[in-house]
């Protein structure tokens, strides 16, 4: 895995200062890419690279690399797991490397930006034509790696994050887009196109950009987006048969590396299965890593994964991490997700992730089976909804006359969800665990409430529900979670936390082949009567054992609502004094201070605001936001 870096200047701009940070911007990712770095220049045009060395550790796989015609150059992060298989088709013989990186370079060259749809992988690129003068970034269909663009007087930037866009640009260095914050507020992360950043934007999955780098026009254009499911009838044996060949083929396409490759066995079904399949698919003995927390509360799946390993024959690892210094972490991890992202599973997965870089480079996980098989509760929800709606009404009723404590307040959200105005706003409010009618803009004061209040929270779940609001709801759900939190939450944590720690994480749930097929299929065939991951399961039937298949689910969640009533209590509010003496008309910091005694004092569930605020100040101070300018 590895980090871009690129400059397009404007004429007449004096660059002088911008290439002489470009080094140093480098240097600000180059955790991403520890093994190597290269620069290249081309009239407007820098372009930089950080290598993580996983294909051809020799100098050939040495990035930005050079066609062998000499007309395209790239710089590329990510792995396209079926490039031998391209290669073999399209008949390229005379490759120089065993790198993937030769084989995407080589075919952008002869067939241009159509032959992205083919690349099964997780990548983001950028690639120049030195005779047309044109610049392609590609961004992967999924959107597990992330492409950051800044469009500014000086020129185009673009990296693969932020913080070395902000050592270029003047322009996003210190300037807040305030419409997405009210967005924030909601989901601990902006979701879509847009960053907190005003000008910066991240490229959607599945999308290219074309830029034209004399006149620096840009077009952007759609290769890929999840399709309804529409599944014609089929014998469920052969559903089940398919799913099976499926996973596995995707597991073993991305065990391809030049070194050692891990998994991380959690002991739940989606870790278990791709434990089994790499297991004999796999050249050597497999390593598997399974971490137990301090913070665990005693809940973890520490010997669930041992008798998996044990049954697989893997060389098992257990680690036990220590949360006794999170605030460093927390710190940590806002300088690396360069805006305040707010899923605290970031913290777990980057001191597992650190524990590990030393045994491997390359780990396999099990993100986007939750999406692809009905892994979610609220999909239940949504195939039940007119029955749920009703009992909804009749609880809102009855709810008024029962004790104001944490369970009201718990019971009171998921009936204000069920009852919202709109489809969409339902599917947003099932998800997170704000509440519309107890608004999370209570932390502003009413003047700078007032001014993002304006901007809809639930303005991308509408956009997105359009574009598939011919599938029953529960699909529906499916698709906004594959376009929304997956992209915007899920995989930015993956990246970013792997990344600050230089492991590679690899996600066979997200196969090309494998979503193609598990998103044809409705949900009531892959969870009949409610059932969770059902098809998954019967898929897995003699291969990953009953009691993991069919036992009851115990994973923890990061305690990070008792972090924020305890331990880090004076992190969040020394960090909020900070903020408030210079930006002090913006959070409501005596209702905050109250929010907080609710929450300590366990009357009501605060957490995940608490947790946003603190995320919040600890960026804006490190980046001496003016927030209200």
């Amino acid at each position: 895995m590895c980090g871009v870096v690129g400059a397009i200047l404007r004429p007449n701009v004096d660059s002088t200062k911008i290439i002489e940070n470009f080094t140093t911007a480098l240097t600000s990712i180059s955790h991403r890419g520890p093994d190597s770095r290269g620069e290249l220049a081309f009239d407007n045009l820098l372009l930089g690279h950080v290598r993580l060395s996983i294909l051809d550790l020799s100098g050939l796989g040495h990035q930005p690399m050079v066609s062998e015609s000499k007309r395209f150059v790239i710089s590329y992060n990510g792995e396209v797991y079926n490039f031998r298989e391209l290669a073999n088709k399209y008949k390229l013989n005379n490759l120089r490397s065993s790198s993937d990186t030769e084989v995407l370079l080589e075919l952008f060259e002869r067939f241009g930006p159509r032959i992205v749809s083919e690349f099964n992988g997780m990548f983001s690129f950028a690639i120049f034509d030195t005779c047309e003068k044109k610049l392609w970034l590609v961004r992967d269909r999924t959107g597990i790696k992330p492409l950051y663009i800044d469009k500014s007087e000086e020129g185009i930037f673009f990296s693969s994050e932020i913080k070395a866009i902000k050592t270029l640009s003047k322009n996003s260095a210190v300037s807040l887009n305030k419409s997405k914050i009210h967005e924030w507020l909601y989901y601990g992360s902006p979701l879509g196109r847009e960053t907190l950043y005003k000008g910066v934007e991240k490229l959607p999955p599945g999308n290219y950009m074309e830029v034209d780098i004399t006149s620096l026009q840009t077009k952007t254009f759609c290769y890929w987006k999840p399709s309804l499911p529409l599944h014609k009838s089929c014998a469920i044996e052969k559903l089940i048969a398919k799913n099976a060949q499926l996973l596995e083929q995707a597991v073993s396409r991305q065990l391809v590396s030049d070194v050692p490759v891990g998994v991380f066995l959690s002991g739940g079904i989606d870790s278990s299965a791709i434990t089994a399949f790499a297991s004999r698919n796999y050249g050597r003995r497999l390593s598997t890593f399974s971490v137990g927390f301090d913070f665990d509360k005693g809940v973890n799946e520490l010997p669930k994964a041992k008798a998996l390993a044990n049954r697989f024959n893997t060389e098992h690892h257990e680690l036990r991490i220590s949360g006794f210094d999170v605030a460093d972490v927390v710190e940590k991890m806002v300088y690396h997700h360069d805006h305040p992202f707010s899923d605290a599973a970031n913290i777990p997965l980057y001191l597992l992730c650190d524990s590990v870089k030393h045994k491997t480079k390359v780990v396999l996980q099990g993100d986007g089976g939750d999406e692809l098989y009905g892994g979610y509760k609220r999909y239940n929800t949504l195939g039940n909804i007119n029955k749920m709606r009703f009992f909804a009404r009749m609880a809102n009723v009855a709810n008024a006359f029962l004790p104001k404590n944490k369970s009201h307040q718990i019971r009171q959200r998921y009936i204000n969800a069920l009852l919202a105005p709109s489809e969409a706003e339902m599917m947003a409010l099932l998800l997170t665990v704000e509440d519309r009618k107890n608004s999370p803009l209570q932390i502003f004061t009413e003047k700078f409430r007032a001014k993002i209040s304006q901007f809809d929270p639930f303005d991308r779940y509408i956009k997105c529900q359009q574009e598939v609001n011919g599938a029953q709801l529960s699909d529906q759900m499916a698709l906004l979670d594959s376009l929304i939190i997956l992209p915007d939450i899920f995989l930015e944590k993956v990246d970013k936390s792997t990344m600050a720690a230089s492991v590679e994480v690899r996600v066979p749930f997200l196969d090309n082949d494998l979503i193609d097929f598990a998103q044809s299929i409705p949900n009531k065939i892959k969870t009949p009567n409610g059932h969770q991951k059902w098809l998954l399961k019967k898929s897995l039937d003699g291969i990953v054992p009953n009691e993991i298949l069919y036992g009851k689910k115990t994973g923890f969640g990061v305690p990070f609502g008792f972090w924020i009533s305890t331990a880090l209590s004076m992190l969040l509010f020394d960090n909020l004094q900070k903020f408030d003496a210079r930006n002090p008309n913006i959070f409501n910091v005596n209702r905050i201070r109250m929010l907080h005694s609710f929450h300590k004092a366990g009357q009501r569930d605060y957490g995940f605001l608490l947790w946003k605020v603190l995320n919040f100040v600890l960026w804006a101070n490190s980046n001496k936001f003016d927030v209200d300018s």
